[in-house]
């Protein structure tokens, strides 16, 4: 009863400080009717046509960017305390190689992440709070069922954003032979570098494509190729990409051959991809394993030694 009882006093003072915290970030100066009135009453014509009450382009907007992000970005003041600072930055990273990094920043993820390990314990602890009083439960499951939902609701975005990171960074690397091979034929016909990227970014489509329009524009506003090729290496964390970069950059430094640097490598990348699949190929056997002792074969036997096992059933043995 006293283990009850405490861990109900800690579960309701822990929902009293989260709606304090929500009310004190919340609260902004109220605005009387007649303030309403004159400011819809200004914003309301425009161009001799009524405006909606709600932007309809926000209203377009999706449930994240309408609803979760403003939430996040006025509650992230609350957690911006007990965040390290290496916490955001690796966020911000996890959420650049995503391709997100329009969308939300670090901080605005790591407080979604914040706020789902408070409110999903929350929210558990009070469902599972009768079965706790009825006993059903003992007390260490029930701190070990908050324990793994704030562990849960912790991991959860940040585990989504690092899934489509990897999705990209193999859509990154599985283009980048044939991106690879149009720029050498572009330079081989006597295109600049720059000028061979961006044919290959208005012809093809998908992630490569989009960084490779954003590595140009970095050098359209005054950066160095060389400098916004770095970047390139950096947003996407791809080995085989940033392995390219590096040895384009060092042959320019140096004044060679560029065309037989980026053919070189584009046959090297090619020859990794191929190793990839033959990797792979050669682990299929182990990974079939697996299912096959698991389902298969009982299925085998249950279909060989079934009918014999029924039949001995029916008709035991006379001894």
């Amino acid at each position: 009863m006293i283990l009850f009882i405490a861990a109900s006093t800690c579960l309701m003072a822990t929902f009293l400080c989260v709606a304090f915290a929500c009310k004190q970030i919340g609260s902004k100066p109220k605005q009387s009717m007649a303030e309403r009135l004159k400011n819809i009453a200004a914003t309301g014509i425009s161009d001799g046509k009524p405006n909606d009450l709600r932007d309809q382009d926000k209203m377009n907007q999706s449930l994240l960017e309408r609803v979760i992000l403003p939430l996040t970005t006025k509650y992230s003041k609350a957690f911006i305390a007990i965040t390290p600072s290496r916490m955001v930055s690796n966020a911000d990273k996890a959420l650049t190689q995503a391709g997100m990094q329009s969308k939300m920043t670090g901080l605005q993820l790591v407080t979604i992440a914040w706020i789902l390990t408070v409110a999903i314990p929350v929210f558990l602890g009070i469902l599972f709070l009768p079965h706790l009083a009825q006993g059903t439960i003992g007390i260490g499951l029930y701190i070990s069922i908050l324990a793994g939902a704030g562990a849960l609701g912790y991991r959860l975005p940040i585990g989504v954003v690092g899934g489509k990171a990897n999705r990209r960074k193999f859509e990154i690397q599985r283009s980048l032979p044939f991106s690879f091979d149009l720029v050498s034929i572009a330079v081989a016909a006597g295109m600049s570098f720059d000028g061979a990227m961006g044919m290959v970014a208005e012809r093809t489509s998908g992630a490569l494509s989009e960084e490779f329009k954003r590595t140009l524009r970095e050098v359209n506003l005054g950066i160095s190729r060389e400098k916004a090729l770095d970047n390139l290496s950096a947003r996407t964390g791809v080995d085989d990409l940033r392995t390219f970069i590096t040895a384009i950059n060092f042959i320019s430094k140096l004044g060679g051959n560029l065309t037989t640097v980026i053919s070189v490598q584009t046959e090297a990348l090619r020859v990794k991809r191929q190793q990839r699949a033959e990797e792979k190929a050669n682990q299929a056997p182990v990974k079939i394993m697996i299912p096959l002792v698991l389902f298969i074969l009982p299925c085998v036997f249950i279909v060989i030694l079934g009918p014999a096992v029924v039949s001995l059933i029916i008709n035991p043995p006379q001894l």
